[in-house]
């Protein structure tokens, strides 16, 4: 690993009015790992992961008179980032994989070759992914004092530019699970045999997304009286969609029900393109009446100044994050992902994928994959159906209204005593929905009625149980999945919040905060409910909400530091030596929290809405609830968990039972809440004066001090403790560090 950083500033003053500053700061990093992220177990294809951070700023400050300024300022961000880049690269050919053409030969390595139950070669699944991230950024801000008013006006504009390729399964992947047409039932003897289950190879894409943000706003600050102030004023934000650039800026998927795409004439009804009446540039449109009005006041009752209050409101916007423009690699006709000779039913070769293993049959090697161009005579039909990503109409931005209220009081002792309440309310949040389930609010009737019904049958045995069951001339069904990307999540979060801090005197500091709150939503990140176990219900998207992913309803923090008396000041210590006995300090750091939810899943599918194979964010099956949550500790056991399970249970699973075929499960989402932290850090220190201006300081740290079981809060999120077709299904199998103890010193010069 090469880290270095490089940094200027020059301050020049060209007269007393005049003052102009400009700063730098380069870091490039080259960073080699010995196995790539997704790819083998076994060394040999590690990755290297070569960056470069860079930041600029130059700003003017203009003084017209004592009582008015303005500074206009520039900045320039940007981050060159090559991500899991092959240390050797190599052609697949050159390994005798002879079938195998990468659709990026510049970035190739060898094929990821997969044995579950015995090692993994290869490089990795989901690289390289090079990144350049541009931030251009150009602010004015103006003051002026009038009386007692101070008034502000600002302008800012920020242009951002990702270019962002994702070769993933650039070399092809083979899996080995002793599972396919012809094989051994043993993965070890199918590998030495050279007879995959499997073989996947894609295309990758690109991004190429630009878009930009402008702001600007007005501001007064008007001192009322001496001792109350307040603080008014609007923000204005417009924030353009994101705007893909690859491909023709027609890299995007729009669905539009019963309309014809002339981008692309041969595309089924209903899927449209940028270029179409009905589909902007993102997917989206601009919505640019976006006020932001704020409030403020500060107040510090009777002429002690001993006591402050101060509130406030506001409304804040802020853009959707660019991880929404990776939601759209996969758009048809731009991507290309093949199984060989899968693609029509065979069994592909190891070394010839596209040639089948039994009967030698072939079809031609598809890539490199070139994207068609708009007007093409794309045969849709060999891409159906289709799991695409589209964005909602009326898609907007997320905006947030933040309020609070606050009283200080300075105690005895130096000590600053303050308690608040905190409130937002989140409105237009992202998050994403399965716009075409299979089945009506929560259950699949015609499934249900239909003895071997599999409405995710390719072939589309039961296409009519489909939200939008349009079927092409070969009665398949046309769109398997559509996942859609909106702005409808609603959250809010209401906390008292109380703090206590001393500030040194008589070898004491210390701050103490206690907050008790609780945080609601529909969705608590746009990963959340995309890319979790667990969807958003399609049916009725309220039923999902429930406590956000981080509520801790209750948490406290004490952090202090106290130098130790020596004891010399006692006549019976007198003789020791200073250096023994002066010089100690402790400090340590407690938290107790309360922790965090915890989400069901079913992981069978068995509802019959959704496949999660097939579905572009998942599926929102779920368990039913029989019984209310029975919390148990996991320090003593196993009670109420099944007699043949022995592991540490958190909570009994005889309170659920997975959902009834056909129909989703009633379990809400995130309802009760997993094991909490109970934790003290402490720390001893010795200084030491050698000379002067020489001392050595000896540290005694203590991680986790009574050694406390701290219990993993995020094990759910690794499919352990959520799933209710898990054998640990309400198991805790992890837990954070145990007790750690450190020494260490310092020498100071």
């Amino acid at each position: 690993m090469t880290d270095n950083q490089y940094l200027f500033r020059v301050d020049y003053n060209f007269n007393q009015n005049n003052t102009v500053w400009a700063y730098g700061f380069i870091n490039p990093n080259d960073t080699a790992q010995p196995l790539s992220f997704g790819g083998g177990d076994l060394p040999g294809f590690g990755e290297f992961d070569p960056s470069q951070a860079q930041h600029y700023t130059l700003a003017w400050t203009h003084t017209f008179t004592g009582t008015m300024l303005n500074e206009v300022r520039f900045g320039y961000n940007r981050l060159n980032l090559t991500a899991s880049e092959p240390q050797t690269k190599l052609l697949p050919s050159s390994l005798g994989f002879t079938g195998i053409n990468p659709q990026f030969p510049d970035q190739a390595s060898a094929p990821l070759i997969s044995i579950p139950t015995l090692f993994s070669l290869g490089f990795s699944v989901f690289g390289p992914q090079p990144r350049i991230s541009n931030t251009y950024e150009l602010t004015d801000n103006f003051s002026k004092v009038v009386g007692r008013h101070t008034l502000k006006f600002g302008f800012d504009m920020r242009r951002y530019q990702v270019f962002n390729p994702f070769l993933a399964r650039n070399n092809g992947v083979f899996n080995f699970q002793g599972s396919g047409t012809f094989t051994t039932s043993d993965p070890g003897a199918d590998f030495l045999l050279g007879i995959p289950d499997s073989y996947v190879q894609e295309s990758g894409n690109v991004i190429d997304a630009r878009t930009q943000t402008y702001y600007t706003y007005a501001q007064d600050q008007f001192k009322f009286r001496p001792n109350l102030t307040l603080t008014y004023g609007v923000g204005w934000e417009v924030d353009t969609p994101i705007v893909q650039l690859y491909n023709g800026g027609i890299d995007v998927n729009c669905f539009r029900p019963g309309e014809q795409s002339t981008v692309f004439p041969t595309a089924p009804q209903s899927l449209v393109f940028p270029g179409d009446p009905s589909c902007p540039a993102a997917g989206y449109s601009n919505h640019p009446a976006h006020f932001g009005p704020r409030f403020g006041f500060a107040y510090s009752p009777g002429g002690s100044g001993k006591t402050g209050n101060r509130g406030g409101f506001g409304v804040y916007f802020n853009r959707p994050e660019e991880e929404l423009t990776l939601e759209n690699l996969g758009a048809p006709p731009f991507f290309l992902a093949s199984t060989g000779i899968g693609d029509v039913g065979g069994s592909p070769s190891f070394a010839i994928p596209f040639t089948d293993i039994s009967t030698g049959a072939s079809i031609p090697n598809k890539f490199p994959f070139t994207p068609p161009q708009t007007g093409a005579a794309v045969n849709f039909t060999q891409l159906e159906p289709f799991s695409i990503n589209v964005f909602d109409p009326n898609t907007t931005i997320p905006y947030s209204m933040n309020y609070n209220l606050t009283v200080e009081r300075q105690l005895k002792g130096d000590v600053i005593l303050s308690v608040a309440y905190v409130g937002l309310q989140g409105r237009k949040l992202t998050s994403v929905y399965e716009l075409n389930p299979a089945g009506q609010n929560g259950a699949n009737p015609i499934c249900l009625a239909t003895p071997g019904c599999n409405p995710f049958n390719l072939s589309s045995t039961a296409p009519q149980t489909f939200r939008y069951p349009q079927v092409n001339a070969l009665s398949q069904l046309i769109f398997g999945s559509i996942g859609q990307i909106g702005t409808y999540v609603n959250s809010n979060y209401n906390a008292l919040q109380v703090s206590a801090e001393k500030h040194l005197s008589h070898g004491l500091q210390f701050r103490a905060a206690y907050t008790w709150s609780h945080s609601l939503d529909d969705g608590s990140s746009f990963e959340d409910l995309g890319s979790g176990f667990r969807a958003s219900d399609p049916f009725n998207r309220h039923n999902d909400y429930g406590d956000s992913i981080y509520d801790a309803r209750q948490r406290f923090v004490l952090s202090y530091t106290y130098d130790i008396p020596s004891v010399r000041h006692f006549s019976a210590f007198q003789r020791l030596p200073s250096r023994l006995t002066d010089g100690w300090r402790m400090a340590g750091i407690t938290t107790f929290q309360s922790g965090f939810p915890i989400s069901l899943y079913d992981s069978s599918d068995s509802s019959d809405t959704c496949n999660a194979s097939f579905s572009f964010y998942g599926c929102p099956d779920r368990p039913n609830v029989i019984a209310p949550p029975v919390i148990l500790n996991p320090r003593t056991g196993t009670a109420g968990a099944p007699p043949n399970v022995v592991s540490n249970f958190y909570f009994s699973p005889n309170s659920f039972t997975p959902q009834t075929p056909g129909v989703l499960g009633n379990s809400g989402r995130n309802f009760f809440h997993g094991p909490g932290i109970n934790n003290f850090d402490f720390a001893l220190f010795k200084d030491t004066r050698v000379t002067e201006s020489k001392m050595l300081e000896l540290r005694f740290e203590f991680f986790n001090l009574f050694n406390h079981t701290q219990f993993n809060p995020v094990e759910q999120v690794n499919g352990v403790i959520g799933d209710v077709h898990s054998p640990v299904f309400g198991a805790v199998l992890g837990a954070l560090s145990s007790r750690v103890i450190q020494l260490g010193a310092k020498f100071y010069f």
